[in-house]
């Protein structure tokens, strides 16, 4: 794939789509600043009646939220638009059995099936699904947040709530083509949220270079070094050497599972023009990314077949 490829599917076939939706984008553009500006001038106003600092910080606020709400309200269908024309088209280019769908993502039930994160979240979301096959691997993937709150009571009574990121990054589900008996989990190092899972105990490998980046538990030594075999711990370190990522992962069901931190939804810019290639080549490297963990992990080689 070199980049005069990727810039003629650009011109080919992501400009054509997108051509109507920017005259979409410009005239949301015109009317967004035109509200916001007409904002700016009220509050001008008002703080010059009423002369308080109390209304000058009150003011403020209530009239970001509400240049929030415009943002969010005027570009919510050319969000929804031109994510499926660019990202859509993209995963394509990078492999045709894929697919991707803006607002969806991995399900709660996948995320607990996969017995990564077993804090309790009071907040789950995430977007950009893509799912399909890469040559002989069923892959999943998604961004994905999640996070729980506490609430703390001060000296007055006065509480407050604050907001904890349990997982926020990359999740990835692929068939890891081996029935085997018995659950596998590899943490970072001294992971804080680890707490052991019952039937497993922590198992040594024969990496010293690996024990000091991952923690890995299981319910049998002998499945769990078979599982984690020298090939994919060198493949692990080496991901994660050039990720820097924090990384955990489990092999439950012949399902393989793996959070990567950082990893970030993508973002569609709206005060950018649609002809800019930066956006299309920044959608094709994560998306490059997340696929090439297929690569990275050497699924697709059938050294553990059914």
């Amino acid at each position: 794939m070199t980049d005069a490829n990727f810039d003629k599917f650009i011109e080919e076939t992501i400009y054509p789509e997108l051509e109507p939706l920017e005259k979409k984008r410009q005239e949301k553009v015109n009317i967004f600043w035109i509200i916001t500006v007409c904002i700016i001038v009220l509050d001008i106003i008002l703080i010059v009646l009423i002369q308080s600092i109390f209304s000058l910080f009150f003011i403020g606020i209530i009239s970001l939220i509400g240049i929030g709400f415009l943002r969010s309200g005027l570009f919510k269908s050319y969000d929804a638009e031109f994510s499926a024309h660019a990202i859509g088209n993209i995963t394509k280019f990078i492999d045709k059995n894929l697919t991707y769908n803006r607002n969806a993502y991995i399900s709660p039930n996948e995320y607990k099936a996969s017995r990564l994160f077993l804090t309790s979240y009071d907040g789950y979301t995430g977007r950009d699904l893509v799912l399909g096959k890469l040559d002989k691997t069923e892959v999943k993937f998604s961004y994905l947040y999640t996070y729980y709150e506490e609430e703390t009571e001060d000296s007055d009574g006065n509480k407050t709530t604050h907001r904890y990121t349990i997982f926020d990054g990359l999740f990835f589900i692929a068939d890891f083509n081996k029935r085997f008996s018995g659950e596998v989990y590899l943490f970072p190092h001294g992971f804080r949220f680890f707490s052991p899972r019952k039937g497993t105990k922590k198992i040594p490998l024969e990496n010293p270079n690996f024990n000091d980046i991952f923690d890995v538990y299981g319910s049998d030594p002998v499945v769990s070094m078979y599982a984690i075999s020298t090939s994919l711990m060198d493949r692990l370190l080496n991901f994660k050497q050039k990720t820097g990522s924090k990384i955990n992962m489990s092999l439950i069901d012949s399902t393989l599972y793996l959070a990567i931190s950082g990893y970030k939804p993508f973002k569609v810019p709206i005060f950018d023009t649609v002809y800019n290639k930066e956006i299309y080549y920044g959608y094709l490297r994560q998306l490059k990314f997340a696929s090439g963990i297929v690569d990275e992990l050497n699924l697709n080689t059938r050294i553990w077949s059914k």
